[in-house]
């Protein structure tokens, strides 16, 4: 495997290959490319100036998981709320300090829910406080090695990136990505767990992956749909991360710059943001697959009726 681990950045290198978990699943040829076209979707990254607008402050405020967030406050289509202090969605916890670590116990969190691979949490494991349980629900692709596939096109340099990711594939691979979160049927036994965990906590939950969007955005997207959050919301809380990560993927791109493993940037941009195309191959895989919403909680994540009444009661206010 290359090892990349050696930029003189503290995260960089190890948020940068867990970003592209798209990539492995894309060189496994479990999933074929999208037909969908190669362009700039609103949240999109394409240039410096395609910034996210600030969100509604739900911040945990802890510099070293800066896209942790309570998942509350939202409105649902019907008038209710969706509960502050319940849910929270986050990003990789392993450099968590003490004082960090104890917000998580401030908060009254219990349980955490961790969607990495076994290769990403044997590099960097949680750091978390006493009281706090982890529970693994991997979501990847056991045929591929994500870790080794970021790794050659980082090793690779300039000229591997730009094939590999030049003329929109960049776009395409993590539409086709997140085609596969929906599809994939051992995805949609982890993320089924999560949703049941949420559903039968009674203490604050925490769910994350490596950088918050991807595995935790359509985790997010999904609890907030079947809150009743109105499609444009699940939308805005979806495309936030762009604001939330975006210092810490400058820093990231620009050191890898400065060391001459990155010519472009902008060609691996589409992999460490999230684009509204992204949200909505998976939700038009939703469709494509099972008929509706409902139908993939049913089928796609494997939810009684039961537990779908207690997931609302648990999320949103009376």
């Amino acid at each position: 495997m290359v090892t990349i681990n050696t930029f003189p950045v503290r995260r960089s290198a190890l948020r940068l290959v867990a970003a592209a978990a798209g990539l492995g699943v894309l060189a496994s040829g479990a999933v074929g490319c999208s037909a969908r076209p190669a362009q700039d979707a609103p949240g999109g990254r394409s240039s410096s100036a395609a910034r996210a607008a600030a969100p509604t402050p739900r911040s945990m405020g802890l510099r070293d998981a800066p896209n942790a967030r309570d998942l509350g406050g939202y409105r649902t289509a019907d008038g209710h709320q969706v509960r502050r202090g319940v849910v929270y969605r986050a990003d990789a916890l392993n450099h968590l300090t003490p004082a960090e670590q104890q917000a998580l116990t401030k908060d009254g969190i219990t349980e955490d829910l961790d969607f990495r691979s076994p290769a990403e949490v044997a590099t960097a494991p949680d750091a978390l406080p006493p009281g706090v349980r982890r529970t693994a629900l991997p979501v990847y692709d056991p045929r591929a090695d994500l870790s080794h596939t970021m790794g050659a096109l980082l090793a690779g340099g300039p000229a591997a990136q730009q094939q590999a990711l030049g003329g929109g594939k960049g776009v395409r691979m993590m539409d086709a990505y997140y085609t596969w979160l929906v599809s994939d049927p051992a995805a949609g036994k982890a993320f089924g767990a999560a949703v049941r965990a949420v559903a039968d906590g009674r203490s604050p939950v925490l769910y994350h992956c490596t950088q918050g969007k991807d595995r935790t955005g359509w985790m997010s997207a999904v609890l907030l749909t079947a809150a009743g959050v109105p499609r444009t919301t699940v939308d805005q809380d979806y495309l936030a991360s762009n604001h939330y990560l975006q210092a810490s993927d400058d820093h990231q791109l620009a050191q890898l710059r400065a060391a001459g493993k990155v010519k472009d940037p902008a060609l691996l941009e589409p992999v460490l943001g999230v684009r509204q195309s992204y949200l909505d191959a998976a939700f038009d895989e939703v469709t494509a697959k099972y008929g509706s919403f409902d139908g993939y909680l049913g089928k796609g994540l494997g939810l009684d009726a039961a537990t779908e009444r207690k997931l609302r009661q648990r999320l949103t206010t009376a």
